[in-house]
Formats: structure tokens, C-alpha cells, sequence
């Protein structure tokens, strides 16, 4: 496989995805990246917003939504409704073809429920990942569309399931051969005990910084994700900031953020 067909799989969040004119900006760079490009996202702002709205109080465990079979209704509406649809009509004001999928077509992602380890909300629509069918997106990059996932799925019962999109995109990931995983949001990248971020990791090295607790709470349950998915065979997995035309680019070839691959490259 060449690295001109390996696929690039970016999830997006902060600014990035905030920004209109940033993520406008990152969408003409996934166009012109000269691979297969796929972009996943979230909302939780936005769904937290509109939960608000309705009187509903969204909580959160460990970083992950905990989804009422309520509030689903409304991640469904925002995600896979408002957040998928305006980024398209974004990609097409820009002149690329986008293609907006949630993970229920064409059985891209079905989730297993995630129980807390309480088990105070057992009727939780959160899930993680299960399984996994990238047919759709091979079909969707075949054909010369930017797929762009709302990861929203369908459970093991066959109704709606909240995916947390930092994990989803990992499946897509590991789901399609030889691929890059990217996270870009506004933080630059893996930083260390003086702040400086660091340009390459190894899953080994990451066990360290986390059992040394340089690297804590949601960064470090990222980085252990990352570790097995480049063991599950993503070629690499990059974590960085996205600000200006280019930073795509920069990350992805390593001169910005933070590169995990199963061994480390050049000292």
C-alpha cells in the first residue's frame, strides 16, 4: 500500500470545530491532501446546549456523556441533524464533495451499551464501539466524497446509541488497513513535565508518563486508546492543534504535535 491510498482519519473538536473559518479551512486541506481523508466529529457543546435548553442535565463520567434514552433523541437531532449537515453544506460552499453519514448507515459503527461501573444508570444509551463496517466509507472515498461521520450508531438492540467520537474514530481507523488516525483540537499536542510537547511516543513510553502522572485524566485514557490502536494496525496515530491553513499537513508529517507509533523513530 502506498502512502498516497493509506487513509487519513481526522476527528475534530475545539476551535477546529467551533470555528467556521478554521474548519472551512481544514476541509480544503483534507481535499487537497492527496489521500483518502475521513472526518469525524462530535458536538457535545452544542448538545449540551440544546439539553439545557429542554431541561435536561447533562452529566458526564470520565469524560463520556452518560446519554438518557431522553437525551438520545436530542444527540441524534444535533449531531446527526444540525452539526453533520451544516459541515456538509460548509464542504460544498467550498467546492468539496462531502458526504454526510452517521455511524447507523450501512452498519458503519454498532455500539455495545457501557454500563457505569455504579451502575446507577443501567438504562444509559452510551456506548463504545463494537463493530465496526467501513463498507459505506469505502464506497463514499471511491467515489470522490469527503465522508464526514456523525458517530451516532445503533446498539446490539437495534436502537440509538451515543459514541464517544474520540473512540469511534479510533475504530474507523483501525477498521480500515494501513491508516492514519488524527485528533485535531487546540491542544498542541502530548506535553511533558516542563510543558514542551513531545514529538514522538511508543506505547511503552505512554505507560510510563501516565503511571509518573505526567499525563493525566483525559489525555491519558486517550493515549492508552492510541497505543491499542496502533497494535490493532493504525500506522500511526498524530495528535495536534489546528489554527491556520497548513497545520493539517504539519502534524501529519510530524513537525507539529505528537506522533504514537508502535516504535519510536529517530531517537
Amino acid at each position: 500500500m502506498t502512502d498516497a491510498s493509506r487513509p487519513l482519519i481526522v476527528k475534530i473538536g475545539g476551535t477546529v470545530a467551533a470555528d467556521t473559518e478554521c474548519t472551512a479551512l481544514l476541509i480544503e486541506e483534507l481535499a487537497a491532501v492527496g489521500r483518502p481523508a475521513v472526518l469525524v466529529h462530535g458536538g457535545g457543546k452544542a448538545v449540551s446546549s440544546m439539553s439545557t435548553s429542554l431541561g435536561m442535565e447533562p452529566e458526564f463520567r470520565d469524560g463520556i456523556r452518560i446519554t438518557t434514552p431522553d437525551e438520545m433523541a436530542v444527540v441524534d437531532m444535533v449531531l446527526a441533524g444540525r452539526v453533520n449537515t451544516e459541515l456538509v453544506r460548509l464542504s460544498q460552499r467550498h467546492n468539496v464533495p462531502a458526504l454526510g453519514l452517521t455511524g447507523a448507515d450501512g452498519g458503519l459503527l454498532m455500539g455495545r451499551i457501557l454500563v457505569p461501573a455504579d451502575s446507577s444508570a443501567p438504562d444509559t444509551r452510551t456506548a463504545r464501539p463494537h463493530r465496526v463496517d467501513p463498507t459505506v466509507l469505502r464506497v463514499a472515498l471511491a467515489a470522490g466524497y469527503l465522508p464526514i461521520v456523525a458517530t451516532v450508531g445503533s446498539g446490539e438492540d437495534g436502537a440509538a446509541v451515543n459514541i464517544n467520537a474520540d473512540e469511534a474514530a479510533q475504530a474507523i481507523a483501525e477498521a480500515l488497513e494501513g491508516a492514519t488516525l488524527c485528533y485535531l483540537s487546540d491542544t498542541p499536542g502530548v506535553l511533558d513535565g516542563e510543558g514542551s510537547v513531545i514529538r514522538e511516543l511508543d506505547p511503552e513510553t505512554i505507560e510510563t508518563l501516565i503511571s509518573s502522572e505526567i499525563v493525566r485524566d483525559g489525555m491519558a485514557a486517550k493515549l492508552r486508546s492510541c497505543a491499542i490502536a496502533v497494535h490493532a494496525g493504525v500506522q500511526e496515530v498524530v495528535i495536534g492543534q489546528y489554527l491556520h491553513r497548513g497545520d493539517l499537513r504539519r502534524v501529519v508529517q510530524g513537525e507539529n504535535g505528537t506522533t504514537i507509533r508502535t516504535s519510536r523513530r529517530g531517537g
